[in-house]
């Protein structure tokens, strides 16, 4: 911890809300495409220096603001995700490497996996696996088919 903080400010940090931010989903839409989709909503957005399709909502104590609720949501277009989220798979991209499989061992809720499959322009492959079976519930009728 730096010098000039104290244990009682880290506690305060780690107590404080997140920054809502969502993620553009490029398989959909660009983001130049999806900004000026969503104009109208006069949503402050500032970039997520980590993640070039990632934004933090400035204006999001607005309680006009329902994301889950938009058009926009409901279609796919943007996830509602942690900007810490965003992080790992940023970090993997990071020198523009395009591995060809990508096991997601923290699968849950499925964020992190749909931006991997974004980034691998839905080439290659993705094992997502998540502990316990129940966080993935929405894929047991798949795995069960294919037994």
């Amino acid at each position: 911890m730096p010098a000039h903080l104290s244990m009682a400010d880290f506690i305060a940090a780690c107590q404080r809300p997140l920054r809502r931010s969502i993620r553009v989903n490029t398989l959909k839409i660009s983001v130049e495409a999806f900004l000026q989709l969503v104009e109208p909503y006069q949503w402050q957005l500032e970039p997520i220096p980590w993640c070039e399709e990632g934004f933090w909502l400035v204006n999001a104590d607005d309680e006009s603001i329902r994301l889950g609720n938009t058009l926009e949501h409901l279609s796919g277009l943007f996830y509602i995700q942690e900007a810490s989220s965003m992080l790992p798979v940023s970090a993997l991209f990071h020198d523009h490497a395009m591995p060809q499989k990508v096991l997601d061992v923290a699968a849950a809720p499925g964020s992190k996996t749909t931006q991997i499959a974004a980034r691998l322009h839905n080439q290659g492959g993705i094992i997502a696996n998540e502990y316990p079976l129940a966080g993935l519930k929405c894929c047991m009728p798949i795995s069960a088919a294919a037994e």
